[in-house]
């Protein structure tokens, strides 16, 4: 029975019509998951998530955006069981809680730079810890995954390291297993040159613009952290990436998907 069949919950749930028609083998609503979600999430914060910014609403509603995500792709697979996860980037677990609640028989694997940030994955959701390296050819993980969740590090990535991770993640897949990630595309392109969170001085960002404009692929560096930075990308060209494995099959592409900003493409590796 696939995990998304398992989601029998507790409390007032257990009498929803949504989660008697998983029982019966069709795929619960985004309704249901998301009384799900509210019922299980686990909302403690650390006081070291950079992405926690004050606004709880927006912080717990991205998680959510990104179980829409998950849930189009997996419905586009024809996937119904996810028996384990990556979250990579995983941070202090914005995304990770979705993942624990919702999955809760999956095994999760949490990996990022930031080591505090996977050992709070670890320590409050039951994730298996990973350390990350800042390149993809250091990065040592065994296991192989039913989906990986890749939420904007594509978009810190310049074309060398960006080509490197979707390589990476690529021979991470089982059979049949999804990859989702997002990256930076018109709404990003048009919000940068007015919006100051991007973190770019005002030559860089004429630069970054031009560039994906004349080319598909625009990067430049923080001034504060060289070999991370802000890229930008068109469609096209992410998929031109994509083409470069074969083993790679295009599932889903969803413009602003997450959180009506980022641009989502989910892959399935063929079998």
């Amino acid at each position: 029975m696939g995990v998304l069949k398992k989601v029998l919950g507790k409390g007032s749930i257990r009498n929803d019509p949504g989660v008697a028609a998983a029982q019966m083998g069709e795929t619960p609503s985004m309704e249901t998951l998301l009384e799900i979600l509210r019922e299980r999430r686990i909302d403690k914060i650390s006081p070291n998530d950079a992405m926690n910014w004050g606004n709880q609403d927006h912080y717990f509603g991205v998680g959510a955006s990104a179980l829409r995500c998950v849930r189009l792709a997996m419905l586009a697979a024809e996937k119904d069981s996810l028996r384990t996860i990556l979250d990579f980037p995983c941070g202090h677990g914005r995304v990770l809680r979705v993942f624990r609640a919702v999955f809760p028989e999956a095994q999760i694997t949490a990996c990022d730079l930031d080591r505090d940030g996977v050992d709070f994955c670890a320590k409050s959701f039951g994730a298996v810890p990973v350390y990350s390296k800042v390149s993809p050819k250091d990065v040592a993980i065994d296991n192989r995954f039913d989906l990986i969740w890749c939420g904007s590090l594509f978009t810190h990535l310049d074309q060398g390291r960006w080509h490197g991770f979707l390589e990476l993640f690529t021979s991470l897949l089982a059979p049949r297993g999804i990859l989702v990630f997002t990256t930076q595309g018109r709404c990003a392109a048009k919000r940068i040159l007015t919006e100051n969170f991007y973190g770019l001085d005002p030559d860089q960002v004429s630069e970054v613009v031009d560039d994906y404009q004349r080319t598909g692929f625009g990067y430049r560096d923080y001034d504060w952290k060289p070999g991370y930075g802000v890229s930008l990308s068109t469609l096209p060209w992410v998929l031109s990436q994509v083409h470069k494995l074969p083993s790679l099959r295009i599932m889903l592409l969803q413009e602003q998907g997450w959180d009506n900003h980022q641009d989502v493409i989910a892959c399935m590796r063929a079998e």
